[in-house]
Formats: structure tokens, sequence, C-alpha cells
């Protein structure tokens, strides 16, 4: 098979010189590679982090990754090795943070490998300019855009903005196994700020997905990747829980609302930067309710994970777990579960602010990493935590973009 012209490789050059120093592709040879071997050999190897950057190659390459058909046939039966945790590079609503302060958005999954105890870095190729990720289950993340923070300060919230900023809501959820982005189609118009949380089915391949989005106005707005359609449901949010929400994000400097997501018993479980309470939906009866919470650490520990039936939150220092009465889960309460060590507590911040953290669950794992890298050797920081042996482990990495 004679090769076609190539495109214009000293381009291809000056794009990936452009881009971070991780970056190791040669584009000569990789540029010319399509031409003897077949793309769709090419995508089923490459590493994740990699296959993006296979875009500014070729213009071919770029539109087959595109292909959603493609990417879920080739990938139906693939799933990232567990335990994979999830850090976030944006909050919701608009404004994107870094989450370390190297110069680097970390925007991605860290795997750990148990038995070798290797850490791996997924960087997802993703500027975040625009979009917000708000929170991943089970290696799916949601996410929104809106084009205007005008509609989060109460002063410019006019009629003309909130309507103009519920038009141009765009939604969507990234799945690191296909590697397939699944734009929401438009939801119904609400004046409130939602609160949104996801069920993922992983009995199915790939996995299937509900979006839930709830609110003080209109109602719960249930999104199912089955059918690709939003069903309107009456229950609404706790009409005190509904203004609070809408007036702590209208007031707070870039209205923040950062979000933890998880389900357990049958019952989803949304934690947010502005509530004192964590939201429980019950899709079955499609009733709103608050659970308690202990937040003596501040609003950045949103994270909670379930393991055998039972919900977990952990902070900088310790973890807890929930109990409940099997019958009325109305009664419950948060109890010691285990403690950090001090001179592992000491080890991870080095002497540094401890609520500079970033906690997320997988399995029975869950990984606490600080978001300060050490001077020495900039590396990060990293603590996995077994919930199942009560097991501490300190590791560090390099954080790639």
């Amino acid at each position: 098979m004679a090769p076609r012209p190539s495109r214009n490789l000293k381009e291809d050059a000056t794009l990936l010189k452009d881009m971070k120093d991780d970056v190791a592709m040669d584009p000569t040879l990789w540029g010319n590679l399509k031409d003897y071997v077949a793309m769709e050999i090419i995508y089923a190897k490459v590493p994740f982090h990699e296959f993006f950057q296979l875009r500014v190659v070729c213009k071919e390459w770029n539109h087959l990754a595109g292909g959603r058909k493609f990417l879920e046939d080739h990938f139906k039966e693939y799933l990232v090795p567990e335990p994979y945790f999830y850090f976030p590079g944006g909050c919701e609503y608009l404004t994107p943070i870094p989450t370390f302060r190297n110069g680097r958005c970390m925007n991605g999954f860290v795997t750990v490998d148990i038995t070798s105890e290797d850490v791996g870095w997924i960087g997802l190729n993703n500027p975040w300019k625009d979009r917000g990720g708000c929170f991943a289950v089970n290696g799916l993340i949601y996410s929104e855009t809106v084009p205007s923070p005008d509609y989060l300060w109460a002063r410019k919230r006019t009629p003309k903005v909130v309507q103009k900023r519920a038009e141009s809501r765009r939604q969507e959820v990234f799945n690191i196994h296909t590697r397939v982005r699944h734009k929401l189609p438009p939801s119904q118009l609400t004046a409130a700020i939602p609160v949104v949380g996801m069920l993922v089915d992983t009995s199915v391949r790939p996995y299937g997905f509900k979006v839930i989005q709830g609110c003080g106005d209109l109602g719960t707005q249930i999104f199912d990747s089955k059918t690709n359609r939003w069903e309107l449901r009456p229950s609404r949010l706790p009409a005190g829980i509904a203004a609070r929400l809408d007036s702590f994000r209208s007031d707070f400097d870039g209205g923040w609302s950062y979000h933890g997501s998880v389900n357990c018993n049958g019952l989803l479980f949304i934690t947010t930067g502005d509530c004192d309470d964590i939201l429980v939906y019950n899709e079955k009866d499609d009733v709103w309710s608050t659970l308690y919470w202990p937040r003596h650490v501040g609003w950045r520990f949103l994270c909670i994970g379930s393991w055998h039936g039972r919900l977990f939150r952990a902070d900088a220092a310790q973890v807890l777990r929930l109990t409940w009465d099997v019958g009325n889960h109305s009664r419950h309460k948060w109890e010691p579960y285990d403690g950090k060590p001090k001179d592992l507590h000491d080890w991870l911040f080095n002497g540094k602010n401890g609520l500079e953290v970033v906690i997320d669950y997988s399995k029975n794992y869950f990984l606490i990493c600080s978001r300060w890298t050490t001077w020495e050797d900039r590396k990060n920081r990293i603590v996995l935590y077994d919930l199942a042996t009560k097991s501490w482990k300190p590791l560090t990495f390099h954080l790639r973009r």
C-alpha cells in the first residue's frame, strides 16, 4: 500500500512543542503510520493520555476519535483497572481552578496498582476553559458549561440574564472507559441553580447512567442514557434547602459549588459546598430528604463513599462511618471508624495547610492527595487507605498533564 502524502509535519512539530513537556510523540512517525497500520488497531492499543494527543497529528484520526459508535464498539468491554480516583480540574458553574499550585492544572484520574504500588496518572486532554468538572461516579464524569457567570451574581440576576443562562446551559457525561462524551439534550428551563447527582448502572456495557437534577421551583429532572431523554418528576428540594442554596450561590465569590455524589442502599447521596446537610434522593419513591453530617473541618471535605452498604466520609485526619436503622433510615448516627497516624499526617502535608487536599473513593479504598508538591523533587504526596484492613499507605507521584 503506497503511503498518502503526509500533512505539514513542521506544523505538527510546532503544535506538539507548544504542549507540555510530558509529550514525547514524534510527529514524523505518527503522522505517517496511518498509511500502513489500520487506525482501529492504533486506537485499541494507545494509552489513554496519548490517545487524545493523536488528534493533533492527523485529521483522519481526529475525525475517528469523535465517532461515538467506533469508540463504544472498540472499548465496549474495556474498564480502567480499579482503584482509580478522580481529581477535578474545575468546579461547577464556570469556575475552573487548578488543583495544584505548581503551574499545572490537575484534571484526571490517579491510578494505583495495589500489588506493585505503582501510581499512574490519566490526564484528561481538556483545557477547561469554560467547563467545570463536577464529580465522577464509576469513571463517568459529569460536567457542564455556562458561557457567562452573570447569572451567579444577585445584582445582575435580571429575568433576561436568567433566561439566557438557562437556555445556554450545556451538560455532558464523559466515560473514561469508552472515551466517549455524551452530550445531554437541554433540560427544561429553571430559574433556580439545580443540585446534580448521578446514578451509574455497572451491570451493562458501556455503563448506563442517570443524571438527577433537583431544584426548588420546577421539580426533579432525570436524564436516562438508555432513552436519551429527560423525565420531569413532581418532587422538589425542601423549601428551606432550596432557598439557602440559591442565596449562597448568588452571593458567594464566583458562585462556586463543589459536588460529591454516591449511591448506597438504593439511595442517591449528594454533598455540595454550600449545604450543611447531605441531600438524599430516593428515585423509587421520588422523595428528597436530608442527612446530617459533621463538617467541623470546613467546606472542602465533600467526599463521601460507600462500601458494603455503609456510607463513609473522610477528612485530613479521620474516617467516619454512618450507621442507620435498617427499617428506618431517618434514624442514624456518624461514628469514628479510624484515625490517620500523626506522623503520616505530618508527612502528607509537610508543614502546609491541612485543608489543601483532594479526596476520592474507589472500591474499598480512598485516596487523600495533598495539593502541595515537595520543593525537593516536585512530587505530590498521597495516602491510600484501605477500608477493609484499616491500613494507610504513603505514596508519591509526579503530576502529568
